[in-house]
């Protein structure tokens, strides 16, 4: 808004949309943020953060417990991971981060059973240890991110690489010539179906294969992230809540079985408190499961959402700029003008015509740009534009600023206009966009 009382006056070609913004002036209680579900969740289940802190804590006290008398190198390694993939679910369970909390309840049953595995027979936890003199020998044929690494810190990040492979390279060569040239791709000998049976886990391995869709990116694993509205396929991007149930239970069932084969294997640490944190959290599992879900039937919407759209601005002279708008973001980007992919002959030639209508008494005294939503005509944003809340620009719907002269197009042309409005002129000394 222009700091004096004078009303400002138009000037010809101005820039459109006036005041210079942040790369991303976007407000984020406009469009559903995890903060914001997490919330709602909080708010449907109000105690469930307590009961997450009690079952940390627990679970805290237990694994300090084993570290401190369990022999077994193998099942610390294994119990040390599946205590940090736990914290994870936990977080994530609190945050309704669904796709994270499949991976780390994944994660926990893998652990299940490579426990499982190391305790009840010494020469698969040999077989296990002896697989981690491979880790640096991968990590050194990977050389992840060292290409972006420069000068001094690329040489150390290397020479760090060489060094530990080197260190290892005696020790995993004996572990595949014991064990097989299969031993470099897995350190178990059998496939996780059939261990799983072998330790009575075998139901914890359909939830295994169907949290795999979502870990390898199969097809299955977008169904909670896309549905069918208004006969058009609608894929939500963001928090995957309908997942979280399933992760939740078979996460914490996992969870607990690693628990009780600790305390069997480390006589006599107990673990019960941690135990009955599980159990606890699995009697809060049914209204989880119902608050989840009802959070996740108020963020699909109810009918398909609109845009994008091209967004074409059109000044009193004639000059035209073209813009991207995403009403689901509520955000309007500077866009290039559409080449003859995006934009067929008859659209152009429709395009043309409407500009050519525009008359100077459509524009209001205040404005200086005439704005005009566009269906059916793709543009994409320019390079490093700057985007801004299309509240700063569009004239809401129930406005009496909305243009009131219908702007006449001919069908042929093969546009469809969904609404025209002006543009309030922003002073010359406001930066420019």
């Amino acid at each position: 808004m222009s700091s004096s009382h004078q009303p400002p006056q138009p000037r010809v070609d101005s820039e459109p949309f006036g005041v210079l913004k942040p790369p991303i002036a976007l407000d984020l209680d406009d469009w559903p943020t995890g903060r914001s579900i997490s919330e709602r969740l909080y708010r449907e289940m109000p105690d469930f953060g307590q009961l997450v802190d009690q079952a940390h804590l627990a679970m805290t006290v237990a694994s300090r417990n084993f570290y401190g008398v369990a022999s077994n190198s193998a099942s610390l390694e294994v119990f040390n991971q599946a205590v940090n993939d736990f914290n994870d679910l936990l977080f994530d369970l609190c945050e309704a981060r669904g796709r994270p909390a499949t991976r780390a309840a994944r994660a926990l049953i893998e652990h299940l059973i490579n426990l499982s595995d190391v305790v009840a027979d010494d020469s698969l936890a040999e077989r296990y240890l002896a697989h981690g003199a491979l880790t640096p020998m991968i990590e050194a044929e990977a050389e992840v991110g060292i290409w972006l690494l420069k000068g001094r810190e690329r040489r150390a990040a290397e020479h760090r690489l060489r060094s530990q492979a080197r260190r290892h390279k005696q020790q995993a060569t004996e572990a595949v010539a014991k064990y097989g040239s299969s031993f470099r791709r897995s350190w178990a000998e059998k496939n996780l179906r059939d261990r799983a049976r072998l330790h009575g886990h075998e139901k914890f391995y359909h939830y295994y294969r169907l949290s795999s869709q979502i870990l390898h990116g199969a097809s299955g694993g977008a169904r909670e992230s896309m549905r069918e509205i208004d006969g058009r396929n609608v894929y939500r991007s963001g928090l995957a809540l309908s997942l979280l149930p399933h992760a939740y239970v078979e996460g914490v069932r996992a969870f607990k079985l690693i628990l009780e084969s600790m305390v069997e294997a480390t006589f006599p640490v107990e673990a019960e408190e941690a135990v009955e944190a599980c159990n606890c959290l699995l009697t809060a599992w049914p209204h989880y499961r119902r608050a989840v879900l009802k959070v996740d039937r108020q963020l699909w919407p109810r009918t398909a959402p609109e845009g994008p759209f091209a967004l074409l601005a059109v000044s009193r002279s004639g000059k035209q700029r073209w813009y991207y708008h995403d009403p689901e973001l509520k955000m309007i980007v500077e866009a290039q003008p559409p080449g003859s992919a995006e934009f067929t002959d008859a659209q152009r030639k429709g395009v043309e015509r409407l500009t050519a209508s525009i008359t100077d008494d459509m524009f209001a005294e205040e404005d200086q740009w005439i704005s005009i939503l566009i269906a059916g005509v793709t543009v994409n944003p320019r390079p490093g534009a700057r985007r801004i809340k299309e509240t700063s620009i569009l004239i809401p719907a129930d406005s009496d600023r909305r243009l009131p002269i219908q702007i006449p197009v001919d069908p042929s042309g093969q546009l469809t206009i969904l609404r025209t409005c002006g543009v309030r002129w922003l002073p010359p000394q406001a930066p420019r966009l």
